[in-house]
C-alpha cells in the first residue's frame, strides 16, 4: 500500500455530486463543499469507475440546471444581469451546445499559383486599360515608383 495520508474518498460521494450540480453547484464547488481540491475530485475520478461515471452524471445535470436557467430567461425575461451570467453558464459547463467558436472543415486540396513580377504587371495593365486607361497610361501607372509615406 502506498505510504501517504489516507484518501478522504467515500463511495457515498458519487450520488452526493450528481445531486449538488444538479442545483446549481460545480464540481469545483463540490470539491470545496467536501473540504478538497478540484484536482483531487479528477485524480478520484481516475482511480474510482464508478466516481468518474458520476462525475460525467454530475456534468449533465449541470448543464440541464443551466439550460433550465436560460429556458426561464427566455420566458421571463433576464434582469439585472441574468440574462449575461446563464450565457456565461451555459458556455462553460455545456459546450458543446453553447458555443461561439464553429469549427468549418474543408475537403479537397488548394493551389497556388505564383506570377513572375512581369506576368503581375500585365495584369494590372489590362485591368487599368479596363477602366478606360490606354496601354500607355496604364504601364505609366504600373512602371511609376510607389512614394515613400514618410518622405
Amino acid at each position: 500500500m502506498p505510504a501517504g495520508r489516507p484518501s478522504k474518498y467515500s463511495p457515498a460521494y458519487c450520488e452526493e455530486i450528481v445531486t449538488f450540480c444538479s442545483e446549481g453547484g460545480s464540481i469545483t464547488a463540490f470539491a470545496g463543499e467536501i473540504g478538497v481540491d478540484r484536482d483531487t475530485i479528477s485524480e478520484w475520478a481516475k482511480v474510482h469507475p464508478e466516481f468518474s461515471a458520476s462525475v460525467k452524471r454530475a456534468k449533465a445535470k449541470l448543464a440541464a440546471w443551466w439550460d433550465a436557467q436560460a429556458r426561464s430567461v427566455a420566458k421571463d425575461g433576464g434582469t439585472g444581469g441574468r440574462a449575461t451570467m446563464v450565457i456565461f453558464g451555459l458556455k462553460n459547463h455545456a459546450p458543446d451546445d453553447y458555443r461561439d467558436k464553429q469549427t468549418i472543415e474543408h475537403e479537397g486540396s488548394i493551389s497556388i499559383n505564383t506570377l513572375s513580377d512581369a506576368a503581375l504587371d500585365e495584369r494590372i495593365v489590362a485591368g487599368l486599360m479596363a477602366t478606360g486607361l490606354s496601354r500607355e497610361q496604364a504601364e505609366a501607372v504600373v512602371a511609376r515608383p510607389v512614394a515613400d509615406e514618410e518622405g
